[in-house]
């Protein structure tokens, strides 16, 4: 008569101990129960709930076809983790995941110091993709302690309608939050629908090839960019495509650093990009980047080519900066189509032969 109480005992405590399992399917509402979840080909990861200071979920290695569904707001606790660390890593083949229906908030207020990764409180990465292919829509993303979005290492992966929100009374000390970064040599990469308000680059494709960004909305950042090019790094293969961008220091930009060897920026495609209040510079091609500032002396051991800007169109914010600025020492085949941003100074361009149209 006891052995069935002991089975009832049996399974109530496995219930309270780890997810809510239904068929294939793990339902996440606490941090304790995310590691059971990992097995699981459905996982939902629902809230409200915090995961606490100095802790990270881990979902890579998940089974192929898995999909991940955020619900409702999961709050990551400011800790004391720096850039080395990432709060949130999915991995696996065929992974679809899906926020439409949560927000992932990264306590990013708390740490922001107008410091970013150069200093200050030790703060680190929010999300990382890492080696996944698969589909990602609409994440909901606020206050990235640092980097927000990182593609690392990714082959074919799908990412559209995502928003990330930084603003709010700290937004201008919120430095270094990118959007959305791609490194790792990522492959076949589509980003489209993007809504990204942050205080650095929209977009940076530091390596990576076949690449596409569409359709987003940039605001209050450092622009869509290419780079930074460091050592051996190489870009082959973007196109940005019906973007608009306003109240950032930049619009479109390609950057590398003035020591970098080995690197290369190929076959890069902008169109139809619309700007307003942009601060610097409208459409900006440099060779002599550093995190510090520019140096203004372009090194040429990291090639820029086969460059094409057309209708990138409207306005720098009054009476600021310069609506076409080139510093090359290594670049070449540029073409520029119907450039018309307006309210800066004169356009410069340095270093590249013969000047596209527009400078």
């Amino acid at each position: 008569m006891r052995i069935p109480v002991i089975i009832a005992a049996f399974l109530a405590t496995s219930v309270i101990a780890g997810p809510v399992e239904k068929r294939a399917g793990c339902t996440v509402t606490s941090y304790d129960q995310v590691a059971g979840a990992k097995n699981c080909t459905a996982i939902v990861i629902q809230g409200p709930f915090t995961v606490p200071a100095n802790m990270k979920i881990d979902l890579t290695g998940l089974k192929t076809g898995t999909t991940v569904n955020f619900i409702g707001t999961i709050t990551f606790a400011k800790g004391n983790l720096n850039r080395d660390s990432v709060l949130l890593t999915i991995g696996g083949a065929n992974i679809k995941v899906d926020g439409s229906k949560g927000t992932l908030n990264g306590s990013g207020p708390e740490y922001w110091d107008g410091k970013g990764g150069n200093g200050g409180v030790p703060k680190p990465i929010f999300i990382r993709f890492n080696g996944m292919s698969g589909s990602v829509n609409g994440l909901n993303v606020v206050g990235s302690p640092v980097q927000t979005i990182s593609i690392n290492g990714c082959n074919g992966l799908t990412v559209t309608n995502v928003t990330i929100d930084n603003r709010g009374p700290k937004y201008r000390l919120a430095h270094n939050t990118d959007g959305i970064d791609v490194s790792g040599n990522s492959k076949d990469i589509t980003i489209s629908g993007a809504k990204i308000y942050n205080n650095d680059d929209c977009l940076a494709i530091n390596t990576g090839s076949n690449i596409a960004f569409t359709d987003s909305y940039c605001s209050g950042g450092h622009g869509i960019s290419i780079g930074s090019i460091k050592n051996n790094s190489v870009v082959d293969g973007v196109v940005i495509a019906r973007c608009t961008v306003v109240s950032s220091d930049n619009a479109v930009r390609i950057k590398a650093y003035g020591n970098a060897i080995g690197g290369r920026v190929n076959n890069v495609t902008y169109t139809d990009i619309a700007v307003s209040g942009i601060n610097k510079y409208g459409i900006i091609i440099q060779q002599d980047y550093n995190n510090a500032g520019a140096t203004g002396h372009p090194g040429g051991a990291s090639l820029i080519t086969n460059v094409n800007i057309n209708n990138v169109h409207g306005s720098m914010a009054r009476g600021r900066g310069k609506g076409v600025y080139i510093l090359c020492a290594n670049c070449s085949k540029f073409n520029f189509q119907n450039i018309a941003v307006t309210g800066g100074s004169a356009h410069s361009c340095t270093g590249i032969s013969p000047k596209p149209t527009g400078c």
